[in-house]
């Protein structure tokens, strides 16, 4: 696939821009570039050097706060980086959230947050770039080191088990578990 041209890069920043502000109804962007190895003009690295040196600062300040006990520090924090967290949300120990575009996730009132949860707002594939609104509606509860993908929606009251990987909506009030370990081929031993 050929890198778009300039303008094309230029038209694709203003659309990316409109939906991070939430001006547009979409939960996804999605944008062709070329394979992620060489420059597709979405990563932090190849803009300026303030635009490398402002995302690392806050990586390394959400890192650090959720590594903190205080859950409603946590909370507090993601507010301060455009996150929209409600009260009484728990965010248990080790819980990741991107930290490329936190004002896309949505918390909602009496969310718990297992140990280890991973949440990304955004992703690279073979051939495109995406980024997506993470919406985790009341009282659902999601299962330790889970991975939540961008653009997915987890119900209200919706249980997430353990080591799930979340990578497409999940109904209000439905239990999604992750596939179990099974035997795929019982070899006699030599």
């Amino acid at each position: 696939m050929k890198q778009g041209t300039e303008s094309d890069l230029g038209e694709a920043y203003r659309r990316l821009a409109q939906f991070r502000s939430g001006a547009t109804g979409d939960r996804l962007f999605v944008h062709p570039t070329p394979h992620p190895a060489g420059p597709t003009g979405f990563c932090y690295c190849e803009g300026s050097l303030r635009r490398a040196v402002s995302f690392h600062w806050k990586a390394l300040t959400l890192g650090i706060v959720l590594r903190l006990p205080s859950s409603r520090l946590k909370a507090w924090w993601l507010r301060r980086l455009g996150a929209a967290v409600e009260k009484g949300v728990y965010l248990s120990a080790g819980v990741w959230i991107d930290p490329m575009f936190p004002e896309l996730l949505r918390i909602e009132e009496g969310v718990f947050l297992g140990m280890g949860t991973r949440i990304f707002t955004h992703e690279f594939r073979v051939n495109e770039f995406r980024a997506g609104k993470v919406i985790i509606r009341r009282r659902a509860f999601v299962g330790g080191f889970s991975l939540i993908a961008c653009g997915v929606e987890i119900g209200e009251g919706a249980v997430v088990a353990a080591c799930s990987v979340v990578d497409r909506d999940v109904p209000a009030g439905a239990t999604l578990v992750a596939p179990p370990a099974r035997i795929l081929k019982l070899r006699q031993p030599s």
